[in-house]
């Protein structure tokens, strides 16, 4: 149906007339979405999802010293004994120093990935200048480092591989109700948590009789915003944050930050946040990997083109357990 008449137009703050002679019509859907292609903005940078950050190489340390080849990782672990006393026999009544040793064996597992391109892959990366191998490389490396993150964090019951957050040689301390009748760092008060902080630090002190001061304290990024955001006082411009990383004071921290999901429900099985406060040294506790990845030749299969890769992991070694502490219900 033919159409003549005046309409008006709002358009940049101005209403302005226009006149239509013209024959209204009806698209069909590919006409349609011609025309949203042809109004479409297209960006030229591809993005790429955001992942969350894998901090178990920053925390525990990482070893490659072990053969790649070795099928378990064993240490000794040796103790002195003997106390000296008063002796009356100068020949006979000597008092015996001796040292003794314990053996620990962990297993090495070899960690799998691979990726591959068929060549319509090939031909359209290229048509489209995308690097096809760089990104897929990534992916897989991706892959392979969130696996190693799982075995540091909570190891692999199938292949018998405790990590370091099931290690049952780590003592465990339960948070404690404060003011408001709860244990969790959102309902307490700044001294509360900050007393909280002092328990980790000084059961470490404690427990190893002084031979271990805790330098690292890991949270849940809820419990660590607290500390960031919560004044020291009502009167002070400092966060609790800031008042225990202060240098010189007696909690001996250097290091406090957060894990993305790691401490969110690990504890009192999977119910409890919790937090891990430790001295972070290679001695105490340290994560064994004798074979970094490694991408092996590209073997043709039909149209495909895949690249096997592979990595050797022997979990997490924690030699001294009494430089550690779990402290739950926060």
């Amino acid at each position: 149906m033919y159409c003549n008449y005046i309409e008006l137009i709002y358009m940049g703050g101005l209403t302005m007339p226009i006149r239509f002679d013209a024959v209204r019509h009806h698209f069909d859907a590919n006409e349609t979405l011609f025309f949203a292609r042809e109004l479409e903005s297209i960006e030229k940078t591809t993005y790429e999802f955001k992942e969350k950050e894998l901090k178990y190489r920053k925390f525990v340390p990482v070893s490659n010293r072990d053969n790649p080849g070795a099928e378990s990782i064993t240490y000794h672990m040796l103790g002195k004994v003997g106390m000296a006393r008063i002796i009356s026999d100068y020949s006979h009544d000597l008092p015996r120093a001796d040292v003794y040793g314990k053996e620990y064996t962990q297993s090495v597992k070899t960690v799998g990935i691979s990726f591959g391109y068929n060549t319509q892959e090939i031909r359209a990366a290229i048509m489209a200048n995308k690097p096809l191998d760089t990104m897929k490389a990534d992916a897989a490396r991706r892959a392979l480092r969130e696996k190693e993150s799982s075995i540091v964090w909570t190891g692999d019951t199938e292949h018998n591989i405790i990590g370091l957050l099931n290690n049952p040689n780590i003592a465990v301390v339960a948070s404690q109700n404060g003011a408001a009748s709860s244990p969790t760092w959102a309902l307490k008060t700044a001294d509360e948590i900050i007393n909280d902080v002092r328990i980790m630090t000084s059961r470490v002190r404690t427990q190893s009789k002084g031979v271990h001061n805790a330098d690292t304290l890991l949270l849940p990024i809820d419990q660590y915003d607290i500390l960031a955001t919560k004044p020291r006082s009502v009167n002070s411009d400092t966060t609790v944050l800031e008042y225990l990383q202060k240098p010189g004071n007696s909690f001996g921290l250097t290091t406090i930050d957060w894990l993305p999901t790691e401490l969110d429900n690990a504890f009192t099985g999977g119910t409890e946040d919790g937090a891990i406060c430790y001295e972070r040294s290679a001695e105490v506790l340290e994560q064994r990997i004798p074979l970094e990845l490694q991408l092996l030749p590209i073997q043709a299969k039909g149209l495909e083109f895949v690249i096997p890769g592979e990595s050797r992991h022997g979990g997490v070694v924690v030699r001294y357990p009494l430089a550690m502490v779990f402290f739950t219900g926060i």
